[in-house]
């Protein structure tokens, strides 16, 4: 939001507080107008109708109900595992075996580097999707839980230093 939308926030605002039976201060207005100016007055006015439309408050929502109703709700794991996996067999079958695919994500790619074979998965039947997919999924929030992505994978170099360390 710029300065000059600062009356039509203020407005919406006090909207806001008199759908609550509410009220608001010129310290909460200038907070509020402070956490949401990163989004347009657009988004806020948006997020305005949802909050209303779906209220779940008996008073003025916090402002993390705010951006949560313009940013939408955090992806949790399992929807995350089930893109993933997703994305796995679309390139099984758009790739093949003889091409090699480049997975952005860093769990898909550390499983399709150690506990998973591209190749061999090309090779599955169609049918068998099914049982990588479950596997996959329950890899990927195993792998999620664990934080075993957040450890560092030693290279050549290193692992030569390191032996050499109190020996």
């Amino acid at each position: 939001m710029k300065s000059e939308d600062d009356e039509r926030f203020t407005g919406l605002m006090c909207m806001m507080a008199e759908n609550f039976n509410d009220e608001i201060s010129e310290a909460g207005l200038k907070m509020r107008f402070g956490m949401l100016q990163v989004f347009t007055i657009k988004q806020v006015e948006m997020a305005c109708k949802k909050i209303l439309a779906t209220r779940t408050y008996n008073k003025m929502p916090p402002i993390a109900e705010f951006i949560k109703a313009i940013q939408g709700p955090t992806p949790q794991i399992e929807d995350i595992a089930e893109t993933q996996a997703n994305f796995v067999i679309s390139q099984v079958r758009k790739l093949g075996s003889w091409r090699t695919p480049v997975f952005v994500d860093p769990i898909t790619r550390d499983l399709m580097n150690t506990r998973f074979n591209f190749k061999s998965l090309c090779q599955q039947a169609e049918s068998d999707m099914q049982w990588f997919a479950k596997q996959f999924k329950e890899a990927y929030r195993a792998y999620d839980i664990t934080d075993k992505h957040k450890q560092i994978e030693m290279t050549g170099k290193l692992k030569k230093l390191v032996s050499g360390i109190g020996g």
